[in-house]
């Protein structure tokens, strides 16, 4: 197959809407899912992950391209809504079913974590190469803490996401 592309900026274009693709079905089976949440948290985090590192340089070399060396493109903003919109979405079904309390709203929760995911991968995995899984079982552990401290779930899988599944 072959695609025409109007200039390097169109490729790079096709390039990070080709990885956020992959990141939200790597994303998948918590913001989807209605099993365990840690479980499902560190599945899809373990996930996500892979794809971020490896789509490392792309993002890296495109935020550069769009100025934004220390931070996200604002160009990036509709792909970032997808991620806080299928958290958001989890986090209520969860409370719903009383496994995460509801004194903060899914959406704040779900933006809050969001950013934090993205800063974390930006700065320790991407920039700096630290251990995959080390990231994954700390970004699950303080989302699950965050989301689901004080609920019904939050005894489950009692060992944390040491064990957390790989991609």
């Amino acid at each position: 197959m072959y695609f025409y592309f109007e200039n390097k900026r169109a490729v790079m274009d096709r390039l990070i809407q080709q990885a956020f693709a992959d990141m939200d079905e790597a994303a998948s089976p918590y913001f989807e899912g209605a099993g365990d949440p840690r479980m499902e948290l560190a599945l899809g985090l373990a996930r996500f992950v892979a794809v971020v590192n490896r789509n490392g340089p792309i993002l890296m070399l495109a935020a550069h391209l769009y100025g934004q060396d220390d931070h996200m493109p604002s160009q990036w903003e509709p792909y970032v809504n997808r991620f806080i919109a299928g958290a958001e979405a989890r986090i209520a079904r969860d409370q719903l079913r009383r496994l995460a309390p509801g004194d903060i709203p899914a959406r704040v929760a779900a933006q809050a974590l969001c950013a934090m995911v993205e800063r974390h991968l930006t700065i320790e995995v991407i920039r700096h190469g630290r251990d995959m899984r080390e990231a994954v079982r700390q970004l699950t552990e303080l989302w699950f803490r965050a989301v689901y401290a004080g609920g019904a779930s939050a005894g489950s899988s009692a060992g944390g996401a040491s064990g957390a599944p790989r991609a």
